[in-house]
């Protein structure tokens, strides 16, 4: 027997259909992680959420010229909006912040803030003092990469610099086995903490990304640091007697607990007691040699995590390459997807995309699904909206504000996930949860998978995908688009709604076509949707 429903108002007001899932709410206002049935879940304004971002650049930004060109990129918030984002992921570069030493301006920052929340966006600031992708740790050039104060760039003698493997002195990395940078840092993340504390009473800001792909020395071309020993760790003086008094044998070991424990633990316990929201970094995800991981350095999470107790989680910067860094084919599978983010499966870090591919291949929209749906991360963010990469010259957004290139596949895999609200926030990455989608993309798939008892089919096309969710002993939420989907239900009757989470309440936004054959319950969604099945 086939049936055609849509509503079944009279199974609901005889109570024949189960009460709804409600998401787990906090009495905290400010952005925090709190554990739900053993999951960390990131809750803001006292609801879970998922934070999906894209970052923007920071190279307009010109060095002495500051205030002229704070607006530069003013163009992208609005463009943040049509594409769907619930935030903006902004660099702050410690320059902009405290132009003078001990004189802080933090008019940018304000700026960012009053942007993001004229249009109706969140943010994520990532405090840029040191930048290790780069030419350069304190600096790249003296105009848009300008990350460290230029009283400190200055002043090699109270600000001694780094010393790779063969003797020579970079100008343009600092040594953070002498203090007085990691004192100045400290007092100036500090600064930068308590203002938000005091001037953000919206509570706009979700998180801060505390400096970016560290390592010792800069990154050239080639990404040397990662693949010649010499840049592996800081060989000045100060350094060498470290390294020989804590009896260290792996100069990349030492890295790690350097930088972890003597400069980056000092300044964000000093951030965290100024304004407790979360904070985390991002490593360089890649290879230095043959059974060795690359980035930051080494890619040690559990070293960063064990020595520097106010990090929610570490992210991966995940950019699919060839061997000599070209990009690789668009065509990458989702079990190679999924390999790294297993990697980052370390203690009780939380996997994390925190860069990846903003070019028009289908890579960004498919790793969201996996990365929230499966591994509960807290946040999803390509890098840039108007720097292509690693393809140049596909932005998500041209200079006049329009979107172009992968913006709107983007913007279908954020909408749906946006529907599904504090449901995938709160149970992605758990036995509830299962990610439907093709194995390359563009193909066609279909697949059963057991959700927590509930055998759910989804068949796909042209890049759709789904979420399937059992939220509850009796209903299901799918998340996703241009998918057909099939469930079994034990119910006497059933409802299949679409709809959107806003905040805490779930808004109906009408009906979904579905069949009933023999107890199956079977339906299509075309567009970007989340459809909520009862019983």
């Amino acid at each position: 027997m086939i049936r055609r429903i849509f509503l079944l108002p009279a199974a609901i007001a005889a109570g024949l259909v189960a009460q709804t899932w409600k998401p787990a709410v906090s009495a905290n206002p400010l952005p925090h992680f709190e554990k739900v049935n053993g999951k960390r879940v990131f809750f803001s304004d006292g609801v879970p959420l998922t934070v999906l971002t894209v970052e923007t650049h920071w190279d307009e930004l010109i060095y002495s010229r500051y205030s002229e060109t704070m607006r530069v990129y003013n163009y992208m918030y609005p463009a943040a909006a049509a594409m769907g984002l619930n935030a903006l992921k902004v660099p702050i570069k410690w320059s902009v912040v405290e132009p003078a030493e001990g004189v802080y301006d933090f008019s940018y920052v304000d700026h960012v803030r009053q942007m993001a929340e004229r249009h109706h966006l969140k943010l994520v600031l990532c405090w840029f003092g040191h930048y290790a992708s780069g030419a350069g740790t304190l600096y790249s050039n003296m105009q848009g990469d300008v990350f460290a104060p230029m009283y400190i760039i200055k002043d090699t003698a109270r600000f001694p610099r780094a010393v790779d493997g063969e003797g020579k002195a970079h100008h343009d990395a600092a040594s953070y086995d002498y203090p007085a940078i990691v004192e100045r840092e400290t007092l100036a993340f500090r600064a930068f903490m308590e203002h938000l504390r005091r001037a953000d009473t919206n509570r706009t800001v979700l998180m801060i990304q505390v400096e970016n792909e560290v390592a010792v020395f800069g990154a050239g071309a080639d990404f040397t640091w990662r693949r010649i020993p010499k840049f592996w760790r800081d060989h000045s003086p100060a350094s060498n007697r470290r390294f020989q008094e804590k009896g260290f044998k792996s100069e990349l070991a030492y890295s790690a607990w350097s930088l972890a424990a003597n400069w980056l633990r000092p300044v964000t316990d000093a951030g965290v007691k100024a304004y407790p929201i979360p904070f985390f970094m991002n490593f360089v995800g890649g290879s230095l040699e043959e059974g060795m991981l690359g980035g930051s350095p080494g890619e040690d999470v559990a070293t960063y995590l064990d020595h520097i107790p106010s990090l929610s989680f570490i992210g991966v910067n995940h950019y699919p390459t060839w061997g000599d860094h070209t990009p690789a084919p668009v065509s990458v599978p989702a079990s190679a997807l999924r390999k790294t983010l297993d990697r980052y499966r370390v203690g009780r870090n939380i996997p994390t995309l925190t860069e990846t591919n903003s070019d028009n291949s289908p890579l960004a929209p498919r790793f969201v699904f996996i990365s929230v749906g499966e591994y509960g991360s807290p946040l999803f963010a390509p890098w840039a909206l108007s720097s292509s990469c690693p393809t140049e010259g596909e932005p998500y957004v041209q200079k006049d504000g329009t979107l172009a290139n992968g913006a709107f596949a983007l913007r279908e895999a954020y909408t749906a996930i946006r529907k599904g609200g504090p449901a995938i926030a709160q149970l992605g990455g758990t036995e509830r949860a299962k990610v439907f989608l093709a194995e390359m993309p563009g193909h066609r798939f279909k697949e059963t998978k057991d959700v927590a008892g509930v055998a759910v089919t989804v068949a796909g096309v042209n890049n759709g995908q789904a979420i399937a969710i059992r939220a509850s002993d009796n209903e299901v939420l799918i998340v996703g688009f241009r998918c057909t989907v099939a469930l079994r239900t034990d119910g006497p009757s059933v409802k299949v709604e679409r709809g959107a989470w806003t905040g805490a309440d779930w808004k109906p936004e009408g009906a979904v076509r579905a069949e009933v054959t023999n107890g199956e319950v079977r339906f299509r969604i075309t567009e970007p949707q989340a459809a909520r099945i009862l019983w």
